[in-house]
């Protein structure tokens, strides 16, 4: 194993470069060495796919708050915002390393399917290769290929790094069958403990604080916390929060137009005079005068606060929101929830339960298709709403089907209407914030119209809120017939499944086409249902079609729209409630 590593070709501060970030496709690969005083001193997450190739041994990666140990010629797969970070030995000699970083909209435009399979590869719950010296051989000849053609740069160099770079991951994906990696023994309970209070800083710079209430979420005592923190991270605790924040407001001061107002309080200052006096312990200036500096300028202080970003490609920097500033979401403006069906409840009383045990504060629900011992709303019996009504669920969107709408079947759409009608009675009983209509892939648009003003006048009788979920697939057709109603009734507002938006080629699925969607809808969104696919099927949120546009999605909405997980697995769910917590929140 050592002999074959050694024969990888590797050129000290070598990178090889395909377009830059902000284009659809791009692809960097940086060859480097790194030692203890290169430690990250924060965890942090990109939007572009990353592999992580160590060189040496007793290098390590922290994944989310849970240590890898890696050994030479150990290959780790980070998918787009996993947190993570890199941890060297206490070693004078370098430990070398490859990192490529590649962001693409399709790795191979028509042929989706075998690619997802490839990036499978960032999937797994420790997602590291080990492959025997057989199947690392053929990894080695890949990467020397990439290396030799960076090296060259004969006509066409891009198209040919990106072409051999392809079969790089396919040769991979080939040879992870032979995977010979087992987790080992980690560090102790302390610096796991460290890790994990780490990575809750990162996700929660922008909040209150404190050294007492850390230790307590923690179970530790205050003086433990103060004394393992320091010691296992090389900064106190205090120091460590304002780094963080001083992070972000930098990245802030560089790459947007906000405010120093908005800046003290998105990243957690108290007030603009603790801001100014931390700002200017860190980068010896003011951040009105840092914010004049030259782009050079800037870089040369954010780098020397960013360990990381010697450690990783610089494409991870600026973040990706020169465009839109994220909205800063609050806990107690932002409700998570569920789709009740996937919980499959039993009884009212089980449907609170699995509610509260997987951390959802609202529920989206179709009593029909959730309990399925309820055929209709209109046959719904008053034992059962009281049931319901006795756990007092909080209720963001009761659900109703609406394929009887648009049909050209006057009594079909009259027991459409029917059905509709009993449910608002329900909705009123279970104080639902809003009905939401699911319209149907038959019929007339002009029908369902018609029938939705019917709804909407019962609805407004019973002070209830009618919304629709408008799909791509459905009489309520893309954007338009979607404004169309929105426009025609005031009344109606948009449960949005941005899933359910796409074209069945999924072509539009373009931060454009969702901009444009937000902007149509503007203020009508009153709720947004979070599901993702890949090969058709269902899969945890970040893993499929829609994992490069959740985030996107994450600065568009607004911040007291709830967030519904629908159509997920059981299994899926706690991952997804993590997922949520970390993109939007």
């Amino acid at each position: 194993m050592a002999d074959l590593m050694d024969s990888l070709y590797f050129e000290e501060g070598f990178s090889i470069m395909v377009n830059n970030d902000s284009d659809p496709l791009f692809l960097l690969i940086d060859y480097g060495s790194r030692t203890y005083p290169m430690n990250m001193a924060n965890q942090h997450y990109h939007e572009f796919y990353e592999i992580f190739i160590t060189l040496e041994d007793d290098a390590a990666h922290l994944l989310n708050g849970k240590y890898i140990q890696l050994h030479k010629g150990d290959i780790i797969f980070l998918r787009p915002h996993v947190l993570h970070m890199s941890i060297y030995p206490k070693r004078t000699v370098g430990q070398r390393r490859i990192i490529m970083n590649f962001y693409t909209d399709a790795p191979v435009y028509g042929m989706e399917y075998q690619a997802g399979k490839i990036l499978s590869l960032f999937d797994s719950e420790e997602p590291v290769l080990r492959l025997p010296p057989t199947y690392l051989k053929k990894i080695v000849k890949s990467l020397n290929d990439i290396f030799c053609a960076g090296k060259s740069k004969e006509s066409g160099w891009q198209l040919e790094i990106y072409s051999r770079f392809i079969l790089f991951l396919l040769e991979l994906s080939r040879n992870s069958r032979h995977n010979a990696y087992k987790a080992e023994n980690h560090p102790g309970l302390p610096d796991l403990k460290m890790y994990a209070i780490t990575e809750y800083i990162e996700t929660h710079y922008m909040e209150p604080l404190s050294l007492s209430d850390i230790a307590e979420r923690f179970a530790i005592s205050p003086f433990y916390l103060s004394h393992q923190f320091t010691k296992i991270m090389g900064m106190s605790f205090i120091t460590y929060i304002q780094k963080v924040r001083i992070r972000y407001a930098l990245q802030m001061l560089s790459y947007t137009d906000a405010r120093i107002h908005d800046i003290i309080t998105d990243c957690g200052f108290s007030s603009s005079s603790q801001f100014n006096r931390t700002f200017s312990a860190f980068c010896s200036l003011s951040p009105s005068a840092f914010r004049k500096l030259s782009s050079q300028d800037k870089e040369i202080i954010i780098s020397s606060l960013d360990p990381e970003r010697s450690e990783v490609a610089p494409a991870a920097f600026p973040p990706r929101f020169k465009t839109l500033p994220r909205k800063r979401r609050g806990s107690s403006g932002t409700k998570i929830g569920l789709s009740a069906a996937a919980l499959s409840p039993t009884d009212p009383h089980a449907l609170k339960e699995k509610m509260l045990l997987l951390g959802a504060e609202t529920v989206f629900l179709d009593i029909p298709e959730s309990f399925h011992v309820v055929g209709s709303y209109k046959t719904i019996g008053s034992k059962k709403l009281a049931e319901l009504a006795k756990e007092c669920i909080d209720v963001s969107v009761l659900a109703v089907s609406g394929a009887q709408l648009s049909s050209e079947d006057d009594d079909e759409r009259a027991q459409g209407i029917e059905e509709c009608c009993a449910a608002i009675q329900v909705s009123a009983v279970l104080g639902a914030k809003y009905l939401a209509i699911k319209p149907g892939s038959d019929g007339s648009f002009d029908r369902f119209l018609l029938s939705l003003r019917i709804v909407v006048e019962k609805a407004a009788e019973a002070g209830v809120v009618i919304a629709v979920i408008p799909l791509q697939q459905s009489i309520v057709n893309g954007l338009k017939n979607a404004s169309d109603v929105i426009n025609a009734e005031p009344d109606v507002q948009i449960v949005l499944d941005a899933l359910g938006m796409l074209d069945e080629d999924g072509k539009n699925n373009t931060f454009s086409f969702f901009e444009e969607v937000f902007s149509i809808l503007s203020g009508r969104i009153v709720a947004l249902l979070l599901r993702d696919r890949l090969d058709g099927h269902s899969v945890n949120l970040g893993k499929g079609i829609m994992a490069k546009t959740y985030p996107r999605i994450a600065a568009l909405v607004d911040s007291s729209v709830p967030l519904i997980r629908a159509g997920a697995e059981p299994a899926a769910i706690p991952d997804d409630m993590v997922y949520i917590r970390r993109v939007f929140l």
